[in-house]
């Protein structure tokens, strides 16, 4: 909803969702179902559920494109099936930015998937993921590429980065690699510098549980073959994409 705002056009006020019974997109849709879409003013008009893997996915797509919801929550598992539910999006005239998708999960940005789907079907698609390379970390990214040969820094990589430093700093505050030392350094946490700069959200600290507090929600963009953040700002790279109806 922030980023159809910062886009300039109507806030969604209706949303469909088509996802597999895995236990990832279940537990993902449970707080929407639950009272978030109602909360946000959002219709849900299309709920499909299959059973991967998926062999054809005409009648979930004809439903999508019968409702038209102004939102589509696209939620697969594994490659194939995003392949094939893609493909017949595009088919039916909502590929390619057409209709505004939101993805999740790791898979959605690695750079494998652009091998198998295509530069022109990913166009648009928006993934929700936990952590990305973006806006501050240039030269971190440079150097990743450099020593890799990947061409970008996906979650996995950026995350571990972040938690060596984390527990790096966590040391050099303790002043001691004893765990007890190193964990009350990291419950003390409140830090703006050091791993903060790799996570998204800020200050970076931790409540009495060890869960982090504050954290922000990325979400990236297909544009051009590359997956990009677009949110939040701080991280954002460019702007998101989204189609004036």
């Amino acid at each position: 909803l922030e980023i159809a705002k910062r886009a300039g056009v109507a806030a969604p006020r209706t949303v469909g969702i088509v996802m597999d019974n895995t236990a990832s997109p279940v537990s993902f849709t449970k707080p929407m179902r639950e009272g978030g879409f109602q909360k946000e003013g959002l219709k849900l008009v299309v709920d499909e559920t299959f059973t991967p893997p998926l062999a054809d996915a005409t009648s979930l797509v004809q439903k999508v494109r019968n409702a038209r919801p102004d939102l589509l929550l696209l939620l697969t598992t594994n490659v194939p099936d995003t392949k094939l539910l893609l493909e017949k999006l595009n088919e039916m005239g909502l590929g390619k930015g057409r209709l505004p998708i939101l993805t999740n999960g790791g898979h959605m940005g690695a750079p494998e998937l652009l091998k198998v789907v295509g530069k022109d079907m990913l166009e648009g698609v928006m993934v929700a993921i936990a952590n990305w390379g973006g806006k501050g970390q240039e030269d971190l990214i440079k150097a990743f590429r450099a020593k890799t040969g990947e061409p970008w820094m996906t979650q996995d990589s950026i995350s571990t980065y972040g938690d060596v430093m984390l527990l790096a700093d966590a040391m050099e505050q303790a002043k001691s690699a004893d765990p007890k030392k190193v964990g009350a350094a990291l419950h003390a946490m409140d830090s703006k510098t050091g791993a903060a700069r790799f996570f998204p959200g800020q200050p970076l600290r931790f409540d009495a549980a060890g869960h982090r507090e504050g954290a922000e929600l990325v979400v990236l963009q297909w544009q051009n073959g590359e997956p990009v953040p677009v949110y939040p700002a701080a991280l954002a790279t460019a702007k998101a994409a989204w189609p004036r109806h």
